[in-house]
């Protein structure tokens, strides 16, 4: 079984962010795509983590979201390169300027931050800990039928085994926040 940060050790990695409030986030799924329960259930996950988001506080250094801005561009720059591109090449092609794109992935970064903040200090809140079902349910999602191999593959990298302890406590206070949701 692999080994998970709990809240205090997420604490520890960002200590100045919390929430304004600790209350049950209000969602509205009158826009949701009408599909299977399963992709409605990650509808209402999104809904409330972004909801959750707009309610994070204090003091965070700027260079996080800077950081999680050049890993969004690293990684887009990594998919071109995989189609035998470049990055540079795909914007032009999708008629969109350098300035555009860096304002798009600094907004998509500050969004992806402050949602892992958010979850993070929910999950202290309310003592949430991951299970070996949330863990198991994150490792399917992410290579349905080759669970073994990526966990295998994944503890062989104290970092990347790092990250999805972390993803796994963000997973299952999602899930707790989206059970607590108040759909309206």
């Amino acid at each position: 079984m692999m080994e998970t940060k709990n809240s205090a050790q997420v604490q520890a990695n960002i200590p100045n962010a919390s929430l304004s409030s600790y209350e049950p986030v209000k969602i509205s799924l009158a826009d949701a795509p009408s599909a299977e329960a399963e992709q409605l259930e990650g509808y209402k996950r999104a809904m409330a983590a972004m909801e959750l988001a707009m309610r994070v506080c204090g003091d965070i250094d700027p260079a996080i979201y800077e950081q999680a801005a050049l890993s969004i561009r690293t990684q887009a720059q990594a998919q071109a390169e995989a189609q035998g591109t470049t990055l540079s090449a795909m914007l032009v092609n999708q008629k969109i300027s350098l300035e555009q794109y860096e304002r798009m992935t600094a907004l998509q970064a500050s969004d992806m931050v402050n949602q892992g903040l958010a979850l993070d200090a929910w999950a202290r809140h309310y003592g949430i800990e991951p299970s070996e079902e949330d863990v198991m349910e994150m490792i399917e999602s992410m290579a349905p039928g080759h669970e073994k191999e990526l966990l295998e593959e994944l503890s062989q990298d104290p970092a990347q085994l790092e990250a999805l302890s972390i993803a796994v406590m963000r997973f299952a206070a999602n899930k707790h926040l989206a059970a607590t949701a108040i759909v309206e």
